[in-house]
């Protein structure tokens, strides 16, 4: 029985989930973090489970042309993607195994490959069992423009100061986006979105799961629509914010807002729904939520319920 844990809704994207396996109760965490801008992998992966004796690591490295690619994790893995201005992508795996024998961590980890077949990317691991815990980490270096479609299972998707058209899909999982900008579509069941200073043609979906939104000054390009149900949304607005937001809920969703862009806003409570609109005319940025509440936040304010 697998459980998933998603430690933090913000970025920076923290992601884990425990496995408690079969008759003999062991129990892992496997944590994966995007709080470092480093390609080290022992900053990015950690795999905990006191019941073996030792962990061991491994990394591996290749080179893919530029071309528009298909990545799917690890069964119980994840994706970090960032933006170089190189010609082509560089793939870093990064492997860790809980176990009780170093020769035969070492053994696992030798069959935990890349696969690389045309335009798809995914990774070649060996069967769980209760005798040792895996996890996994690709570490994507795009060039500019690039076109991906990532997936996971069991793990999280981050895209730092990326710039291109990517889709993302988490199960079980967090999605989170910082700095990028391009035509963007993410979608995550079981697991929240954190999109942090972006623009361009962003969609977000969410199903059991929040959305986390801090917001540019002035959003560069077509606008930003993020819907979430069964979850909440918190919107984090800086003090010159100049681009329209609408944000909205059913109408017995709970609104509460901090600081001076709420004074101004334009509020609608009717039978269906509470709208809240603010930051200039024509929204180019809409975020909704069924079954969530919503907190609106300026820095530096206290909160107060609308």
């Amino acid at each position: 029985m697998k459980k998933l844990i998603l430690l933090a809704a913000g970025l920076p994207l923290c992601f884990g989930y425990t496995a408690a396996q079969s008759k003999y109760s062991h129990t892992s965490t496997v944590s994966m973090s995007d709080n470092s801008a480093s390609d080290d992998c022992s900053e990015h992966l950690r795999v905990y489970n006191d019941d073996f004796r030792t962990t061991v690591r491994d990394e591996e490295n290749i080179s893919v042309p530029n071309q528009a690619l298909t990545i799917t994790a690890e069964h119980n893995g994840g994706i970090r993607v960032t933006t170089w201005d190189k010609p082509d992508f560089s793939l870093k795996l990064c492997k860790q195994v809980s176990v009780d024998d170093d020769a035969e961590g070492r053994k696992l980890l030798a069959e935990t490959r890349l696969k690389v077949e045309g335009g798809k990317v995914s990774i070649s691991a060996p069967e769980s069992d209760d005798h040792h815990s895996l996890g996994t980490l690709l570490l994507v270096k795009a060039p500019r423009d690039a076109k991906l479609d990532l997936s996971v299972y069991n793990g999280g998707v981050s895209l730092t100061n990326f710039t291109g058209t990517a889709t993302a899909h988490a199960h079980n999982g967090g999605i989170a986006l910082r700095g990028s900008t391009g035509k963007l579509s993410l979608e995550a069941q079981n697991g929240g979105i954190s999109i942090k200073d972006c623009g361009g043609d962003i969609d977000a979906t969410v199903q059991n799961g929040g959305i986390s939104l801090s917001l540019p000054e002035h959003w560069e390009g077509k606008g930003l629509e993020a819907h979430t149900h069964n979850g909440g949304l918190v919107v984090v607005v800086p003090k010159n914010m100049s681009s329209g937001v609408e944000v909205s809920g059913s109408n017995h969703t709970s609104i509460i807002c901090k600081g001076d862009v709420c004074d101004g806003a334009e509020r609608t409570w009717d039978s269906d729904r509470r709208i809240l609109r603010f930051g200039g005319p024509n929204p180019q940025i809409r975020a909704t939520t069924v079954n969530g509440g919503i907190v609106v936040e300026a820095r530096g304010h206290q909160r107060g319920e609308l």
